[in-house]
């Protein structure tokens, strides 16, 4: 159960958060790198994470355990979005109908 925690305590929530909401969104959208949808969520990950990691380096400094923790992060996100969240996604978006373009 103490490794299950402290993996846990590693994630780095909001990166998390904001890879899956916007790789879902935003990156689907505007980072259409392949016709894979999964490709682009992978990718849009990717660069979203060496971003990330470059403005935390630039303002803090980024330490060797914060590196670990989104490398740790980039993987159970990418890999819960594969095995659940897509799927969850896909639940929520069919609640709500889709409004027709009349042009």
């Amino acid at each position: 159960m103490e490794k299950f925690l402290t993996f846990i305590n590693s994630i780095d929530w909001v990166f998390a958060g904001i890879v899956l909401i916007g790789g879902r969104y935003w990156g689907s959208k505007y980072f259409v790198v392949s016709k894979n949808p999964s490709w682009n969520f992978l990718l849009f990950a990717t660069a979203f994470g060496l971003i990330w990691l470059g403005i935390k380096y630039a303002t803090t400094g980024a330490f060797k355990n914060e590196w670990a923790n989104l490398f740790i992060t980039y993987l159970f996100v990418t890999s819960f979005y594969e095995i659940l969240a897509k799927r969850l996604f896909e639940w929520i978006e069919g609640l709500f109908p889709k409004k027709q373009n009349d042009d």
